[in-house]
C-alpha cells in the first residue's frame, strides 16, 4: 500500500513539472522576435573607435557575438534578414539604395573621419608636383558625390569600374582633360595604395589620375591591399607613397588618441604627429566626412522604436 502511495506521490509529482514546464515554455516571452544578430568587419571587431570602444560606451552586450563580415557584402545581408545590424560607411550608397537606417550616434561616440592624401615626406621632397596635384582635390568632393560614386561601383544592375567613376568624375569638374594619355608619361614611378573597399579604390584611382595629367609621374596602383594597418606599415616601410586615409581612423586606431569631436582639431592633431612621429604628411581633406555608423532595416527599426544607438539597450540583454 505504501509502495503504491508512494508511486501515485511520484506520478503526480511528475505531473507538476510536466505541467509548469509546459506553461513556462507557452509564456516565455519570444526573445527571437527582438534579439538582434550584428555583422561587423573584421577591421571593427578590433579597432577602438569600433566594437570595443562602442560597447564601453553605449553599454551594449548582445545575445550572440557579432559575426565577422565582408565590407563587400554586409549591406545586402542586412537587407536580406541574415543579420540586424551593420557597421556601415555613411557614404556608402547601399544604405540609401537597400533602404537601410543609420542610428544616431547620441553619445557622439564615433570621431570625424574626414579622408585625405598621406604621403611620405620623401616622396613629397623628391615630387612636391605631388602636392600641387593632389591639394587641387582640396574640398571637392562631397559627401554625396561620395555616396553616389560608391553607388555605380556597388550597384546590383549594370555597376562600373571604380577607374571608370574616377575618371567621369574629374572629367565632370573639368579637373582633367579627356585628350592627356597618362601612357606617355616618362618620370619616376608613384605607388598609390588602398584599403580593401569600394570608396579606396575610387579614392586611389582619383588620386592616381590627377597624378598622371598634371604631372609626368608614372603610377603603379597597389589598391584593395587589406585594412588600416597593412595600408599604413607598408607606407612607413616605403612600399607605398600615399594612400587616402580618415581623420578619425588616424587619431584613435594609429596614434591611440581618445576621439576628438571637432573635425579642424582632429585634423591638427593627426598633421603634427604623423609629421613627427613617421615623417608622413597629410594633404588637405577631399571634403566628405565618411564616418562609420550603427545601421538596420529602416522598417525593423522603425518596429523596434529604435531610432538612436542608445536605444538598442532595449533589445540588447
Amino acid at each position: 500500500m505504501k509502495t503504491a502511495q508512494k508511486s501515485l506521490v511520484l506520478l503526480a509529482g511528475f505531473a507538476i513539472l510536466a505541467i509548469l514546464l509546459v506553461a513556462s515554455i507557452l509564456l516565455e516571452p519570444k526573445a527571437k522576435d527582438t534579439e538582434l544578430t550584428v555583422g561587423f568587419t573584421a577591421e571593427f571587431l578590433d579597432r577602438p573607435d569600433g566594437y570595443p570602444g562602442l560597447k564601453k560606451v553605449y553599454g551594449l552586450e548582445f545575445a550572440e557575438a557579432p559575426k565577422q563580415m565582408d565590407p563587400g557584402l554586409m549591406y545586402k545581408a542586412c537587407a536580406d534578414g541574415a543579420v540586424d545590424i551593420i557597421c556601415a560607411f555613411a557614404t556608402d550608397g547601399r544604405i540609401a539604395a537597400y533602404d537601410l537606417k543609420t542610428l544616431e550616434d547620441d553619445k557622439n561616440f564615433f570621431p570625424p573621419y574626414f579622408a585625405a592624401p598621406i604621403v611620405r615626406s620623401d616622396t613629397l621632397e623628391k615630387h612636391p608636383e605631388i602636392r600641387t596635384a593632389l591639394n587641387r582635390l582640396a574640398g571637392k568632393i562631397s559627401d554625396e558625390h561620395m555616396r553616389e560614386m560608391n553607388l555605380k561601383v556597388d550597384r546590383e544592375n549594370d555597376p562600373m569600374e571604380a577607374d571608370q567613376v574616377a575618371r567621369e568624375f574629374l572629367l565632370a569638374k573639368k579637373m582633367i582633360q579627356p585628350e592627356k594619355n597618362p601612357e606617355e608619361n616618362t618620370g619616376d614611378i608613384i605607388t598609390i595604395g588602398g584599403k580593401d573597399f569600394t570608396e579606396q579604390l575610387i579614392l586611389g584611382e582619383i588620386m592616381a589620375r590627377i597624378i598622371e595629367h598634371d604631372t609626368d609621374l608614372r603610377v603603379e596602383r597597389k589598391l584593395y591591399l587589406g585594412g588600416t594597418m597593412i595600408c599604413f606599415n607598408a607606407l612607413r616601410a616605403g612600399d607605398l607613397d600615399m594612400y587616402a586615409e580618415y581623420t578619425g581612423t588616424g587619431l584613435v586606431n594609429i596614434l591611440d588618441e581618445p576621439a576628438i569631436s571637432d573635425p579642424d582639431k582632429t585634423f591638427s592633431v593627426v598633421k603634427q604627429q604623423f609629421s613627427e612621429q613617421f615623417d608622413i604628411q597629410w594633404l588637405e581633406p577631399f571634403g566628405f566626412n565618411n564616418t562609420y555608423t550603427i545601421t538596420m532595416r529602416r522598417k525593423q527599426a522603425e518596429s523596434l522604436k529604435i531610432m538612436k544607438i542608445s536605444d538598442l539597450n532595449q533589445v540588447a540583454p
